[in-house]
């Protein structure tokens, strides 16, 4: 018989409740406490659970989640735990212990979805928190049309930063899908060049795919 975990990571995808899974929402009522952002915690304010906000000191959450374990805690990351949120982190702090993890759905299989398009083909990197030369490797083949990306965008590296970078790689013309605050209200999406892209005001967080046909 497999051990319980007193920890699981739930995806809540976008942070809507047409796009929490009722996996999710099964895991979230097993837990004693929730622990995520405002906005995620928003979606079970009529949950009766202890609720902790994640702040962006992750020392502290790590403090907490020793002071309540082993009391059953969620831990609610946007998206999908699996791409770029904080499990890997939760597993290096927690070396050796079994974490149940929940899938959500992420902004990246969001922006495949209004595209219309299969991602099974394309490379997948996070330009937040990791310097534009991270796509040095890449350019020769966007050029040559033989590779596709789907980049997340974030902080310092905005979409307009992106396109600044691009343009001065000889890539002006590199057609680009963006989007952004995807499965909101807020969402929006546009095609534009890498150059229109670099005089663009865009919110920072966002998905870009490159490597695409606009049809």
């Amino acid at each position: 018989m497999s051990r319980k975990s007193w920890l699981a990571v739930i995806g809540v995808g976008p942070g809507t409740p047409e796009y929490l899974t009722p996996a999710a929402c099964q895991a979230a009522r097993a837990a004693e406490i929730l622990v995520g952002g405002r906005r995620a915690l928003d979606l079970f304010a009529d949950l009766p659970r202890e609720k902790q906000v994640l702040g962006g000191d992750l020392e502290k959450v790590y403090t907490f989640l020793q002071e309540v374990r082993p009391r059953p805690t969620a831990v609610l990351v946007s998206g999908d735990p699996g791409f770029y949120s904080l499990l890997g982190w939760l597993r290096r702090k927690f070396p050796g212990e079994k974490i149940t993890v929940i899938p959500g759905i992420s902004s990246v299989q969001l922006a495949f979805a209004r595209l219309g398009r299969g991602w099974e083909g394309a490379i997948f990197l996070s330009l937040h928190g990791r310097p534009l030369t991270t796509l040095a490797p890449y350019l020769p083949r966007l050029t040559e049309k033989s590779v596709q990306l789907a980049l997340l965008t974030g902080g310092s590296n905005t979409p307009a930063a992106l396109g600044s970078y691009l343009a001065s790689h000889g890539l002006a013309d590199l057609m680009l899908w963006i989007g952004w605050e995807l499965g909101t209200k807020k969402e929006g999406t546009i095609w534009l060049t890498a150059a229109e892209l670099a005089s663009s005001v865009l919110p920072a967080a966002g998905v870009v795919l490159m490597g695409y046909e606009q049809e």
